[in-house]
This record gives C-alpha cells, structure tokens and sequence, in this order.
C-alpha cells in the first residue's frame, strides 16, 4: 500500500479487481458505483444536501470534540487507549510491550491538540457543544433508528467516525454518552450491528423518510451545526483565498501543501459562541464543503428553493454560497489545485 499511494495512511481499499481507493469518502463513493442497490446518497433533493451536510459536520466538525475527550481525560482513558494502540501493532504483545509500543504514537497525536484550537481557554466552549449536540441528537434517535429513517446514509457514516472510534469507545466519553444520551449509544450500536437492529421502531420501513422530508428532530441539530462549525469554514474559505491571492502562480495539479513537514497552509482565527479559536487551515475541509456545495447546486427552481429555505431556517443558508477562488480536488491520494 505504501508504494502505491505514497505514504503510511489509513484507510484504503484494494478491491479484487486490484483497484486501490484511499480516503473514507473516496471509499464510499467507490462502492455506492459497485453496489447501488442500497445507495448510502439519497437520491432527492433535500435528503441529498442534508446528508452531505452530516457527512462534512462528522468528518471535519467533530474533530475538536473527539480529541478533546480522547486526549484530555487520562485518568480514564490512558491505559485503553495504549492498548489498543499497542496491540494494534503487534496483536499479541503483554500489556507492558503495548504501551511501549503505543507511546510514540500517542505523543504525536496527543501533540496537535493546539493546532486543532484545544486549550484550556476553548475546553469549556467545546465541551458545551458536544453537550448540546448529544442532547439534540438523543432526541432524534427516540423517533427515528438513523439520521433519516430507516436506513443510514452517508449522514450517519460521516458522524459515526467520531461518534463510535473516539467518543462511544474511549471510557471517559463512552460514560459521558452512555449516561446523557443514551438513544445516541442505541445509535452507535446499531451501525455497528449486523442487520438493522431496530427493534424500538417496529413499525419502521426499512428506507428513507418518504417524500423527501427532513423531520423537525433534525431541525435543533442543524442549528447547532450552523453555531458550531460554520464560523470555521466561513473564515477558512477566507484563508485559502488570502493565500491564493498571494500566490497567482498556483500550478493546476499541484499540491496544496508543498512542504513535506508542514500539515497546513498556515494559521487563523475564528470566533465561535465568543470564545477565540487559534486553528491550523485544513484544506481538506474545502475539499468536503464542496461535495455539499456541488450537491445543492445541481438543483433548481422549486427543489432549489425548498433546500434554501431549509437552510436559511437553521442558520445555515450562507454555507449554500462558500467557495474559494479556486477548487482543490484529489488526485493520485492528496489534495491538489485544480
């Protein structure tokens, strides 16, 4: 794997047909071609924009949150943690040998949590949004098995990234969910399950919420998306354009980070519900905001209209317009200009 994409990194796929996909969303997207018999997209208008709305809020707007819970708490979390990465190397080594093992990885991960805008001036501002967040969802998941309906979708596999390998898994958090929202750990259950796993919802259609509804439960979830990680993507799209301005002579296909020991274009600032945020420029997220944008776009008239007014009722009718001056997309494993 290391020679065909270039780099140790998680995760990729090698079909049978010796075809290699790396990245989460690339994977999908791979797979919905391969098998669209049970499509993971919806396929109407509303429920399409919303669920990449989820999927970019997963991926990119719940990192803060599931490093915070994972790094922050050792008291509770130190020993699983180093276990699981330990034996992730070598599956059979004593609880001594994995911690050893698990040490440098750690430290290096544990390491970014400034750049990811984790200080003890943020910790209370983030901690209060996970709160939040875990209630709204809670109360969604009382009336529906998933994010909506029957069925998961790309909604749901965008949030359970964080949701279930950091949040629902490492014992600090896992208490935390447990305890205030336990529907939400029904939930993280459920993906993991073989099968639907939805005996709390007997009468439920194995499908979507018909005539592309987006039920009210979501609404609060929305809002929150909309308080919590639009400002960041607002001031992000400004940064890239502040970058490509001074740089005019961009080359098409080239990558967005040129320097092999640097992770981001550089720094910025954001305010989030008033608390300064001092964030590193993932450019990534640009690439995932664009999936949402490229998806509502293909839409007009009354469709257009019914998507605008949805996101204009929860605070997020601006994140319909974001772009930067010039698109980032992915080619041969990384993110380049296009």
């Amino acid at each position: 794997m290391v020679p065909a994409v270039g780099r140790m990194v998680m995760p990729i796929l090698e079909t049978s047909e010796g075809e290699i996909f790396q990245d989460t969303t690339e994977i999908i997207d791979a797979l919905e071609q391969m098998h669209p018999e049970r499509p993971a997209i919806p396929s109407t208008p509303k429920q399409q924009v919303v669920a990449h709305l989820f999927e970019l809020f997963g991926d990119e707007g719940l990192l803060r949150s599931a490093m915070h819970y994972r790094w922050n708490f050792p008291d509770d979390n130190d020993d699983f943690i180093s276990l699981e990465f330990g034996r992730f190397m070598n599956p059979v080594a004593d609880d001594t040998l994995a911690k050893e093992l698990a040490a440098p990885s750690k430290a290096k991960m544990s390491g970014y949590l400034p750049a990811l805008g984790i200080t003890e001036a943020t910790i209370p501002t983030i901690e209060t949004s996970y709160l939040e967040l875990l209630s709204a969802l809670n109360e969604h998941f009382l009336k529906y098995p998933y994010i909506l309906g029957g069925r998961p979708t790309i909604a749901d596999y965008g949030l359970i990234g964080p949701l279930y390998a950091h949040l629902a898994r490492d014992p600090a958090p896992s208490h935390i969910m447990k305890t205030k929202a336990n529907r939400v750990w029904r939930w993280v259950e459920r993906m993991n399950a073989v099968g639907d796993d939805m005996p709390e919802f007997p009468n439920m259609k194995n499908d979507l919420i018909p005539n592309d509804e987006i039920p009210d439960t979501l609404i609060p979830v929305m809002k929150i998306i909309a308080k919590d990680h639009l400002p960041e993507l607002k001031t992000l799209c400004s940064f890239i354009d502040s970058h490509i301005e001074s740089n005019p002579d961009l080359a098409s296909g080239s990558p967005i980070i040129t320097d092999s020991n640097a992770r981001a274009l550089g720094g910025f600032n954001v305010e989030i519900r008033g608390q300064g945020f001092d964030l590193i420029a993932r450019h990534y997220s640009i690439w995932m905001l664009q999936r949402l944008i490229d998806a509502a776009s293909m839409h007009t008239g009354r469709e257009k209209t019914e998507i605008e007014n949805l996101f204009k009722n929860t605070g997020l009718l601006d994140i319909l317009s974001l772009s930067t001056k010039r698109r980032i997309k992915r080619e041969n494993y990384k993110e380049v200009w296009a």
